[in-house]
Order: structure tokens, then C-alpha cells, then sequence
């Protein structure tokens, strides 16, 4: 039985909601480091790791940036406007 695949705006929403969320941890992460390195912590392993963390955030985000582009890519193609109808 084939998979149904998703649509153009479930894809959409998915790649927004994953989005925020890796800017949401990275920022916040960022946040943790630089805080701690003001309050003069040592850059240890602990915080390196964090640092680490923050970075693949950012990392995933642009990840899903990326397939938000092929979204919009494919929306233009398909003549879709942002809101799931055609374009008129």
C-alpha cells in the first residue's frame, strides 16, 4: 500500500515548526555560553559541548531552511499561491 505523501503546506508547516525550534534552542544555548563565560566561567568541556549544541541548531534550522525553499520552489512551479490555492 503506497504512502500518501504530504502536502505542499503540511511540508510548510513542518519546515517553519522545525525551524523555529532549532533558532529557539540555538539562541537560547548561545545564550547559556555567553553567559557563563561573562560571569567568568572556565570554557570547559561542560560548556564547550553546549557551545556545540547551539552551533547544530543553527546547523539544523538552515537544514530546514533549505526544504522550506524547495517548498517555495515547488509552489511557484505549480503556480500556488502561499495560502494552499492557486495563484488568480
Amino acid at each position: 500500500m503506497p504512502k500518501a505523501a504530504p502536502t505542499l503546506r503540511q511540508r510548510k508547516v513542518f519546515a517553519l515548526t522545525r525551524i523555529l525550534g532549532g533558532l529557539v534552542a540555538a539562541f537560547y544555548l548561545g545564550y547559556v555560553v555567553i553567559a557563563n563565560l561573562a560571569a567568568g566561567l572556565p570554557f570547559d568541556n561542560k560548556l564547550m559541548f553546549t557551545a556545540l549544541v547551539a552551533a547544530a541548531g543553527f546547523g539544523y534550522a538552515a537544514w530546514y531552511l533549505r526544504d522550506l525553499s524547495a517548498v517555495a520552489r515547488e509552489e511557484r512551479e505549480q503556480g500556488v499561491n502561499g495560502n494552499g490555492g492557486s495563484a488568480g
